[in-house]
C-alpha cells in the first residue's frame, strides 16, 4: 500500500478561504472601499449530480466561468444546500440516489427559498419529463451534452438574472 488512504473530508492541501464579495473589505489607503455600493456578487450554481465525472466537469467548467459553483451529490444534500446556501440557479440530475430527481424538482419548487431560482435538468431523462413537470423547469439539456449548448442555456439565463434580457420563447 502506498500512501495514506484517502478519508472522507481528508484533503490533500489545506483550503484558502476567500472573503465573500458583497462583504464588506478594509479602507484602501486613500479612504475608498475595495468593494464598491454597486459591486454584485458571484451567481451561485448548485450542481446536482451523482456522476463524479459529470459533476466534477459541470463545477469545474462553470467557475471558469466565474460562478460559485457547489456540488450536492443526492437529493437530500440537494435540499439541505439549497436551503442554506440560496443558490441562483440549480443544475439538477434526474437519475439521483435516495430519492428521484423529479421529487426533488418538485420540492425545490414548492420550497420558498429556492421557488424562484430557475433549474435547469442535464439529464438522458430530461425527455421522460411529464408537460406538468417540464413546466418547474427552465430549460433541460440531454445527456451526453454538448458542453457549448449547456453555456448557452446558463448565460441566457444569467443575462435574465441581470435584468440586461429577458429568456426568449424557445428556452421556456
Amino acid at each position: 500500500m502506498r500512501g495514506k488512504p484517502h478519508r472522507k473530508g481528508h484533503h490533500a492541501r489545506p483550503r484558502t478561504i476567500r472573503p465573500k464579495a458583497d462583504e464588506a473589505q478594509p479602507p484602501s489607503e486613500n479612504g475608498a472601499s475595495a468593494v464598491t455600493a454597486t459591486a454584485t456578487r458571484r451567481k451561485c450554481v448548485l450542481v446536482v449530480e451523482d456522476n463524479a465525472t459529470i459533476g466534477g466537469l459541470l463545477v469545474a467548467l462553470l467557475r471558469e466561468e466565474g460562478y460559485r459553483a457547489l456540488r450536492a451529490w443526492d437529493g437530500r444534500e440537494a435540499m439541505k444546500m439549497a436551503r442554506d446556501r440560496r443558490p441562483d440557479l440549480i443544475v439538477l440530475d434526474l437519475s439521483l440516489p435516495y430519492r428521484d430527481g423529479v421529487e426533488v424538482l418538485r420540492e425545490l419548487r414548492s420550497n420558498e427559498e429556492t421557488v424562484d431560482a430557475p433549474i435547469v435538468v442535464v439529464s438522458g431523462n430530461a425527455t421522460q419529463l411529464t408537460p406538468d413537470d417540464r413546466a418547474l423547469v427552465s430549460d433541460a439539456v440531454t445527456k451526453p451534452f454538448d458542453i457549448e449548448r449547456f453555456f448557452l442555456v446558463i448565460r441566457t439565463l444569467a443575462e435574465f438574472w441581470l435584468g440586461m434580457a429577458t429568456i426568449p420563447e424557445d428556452m421556456t
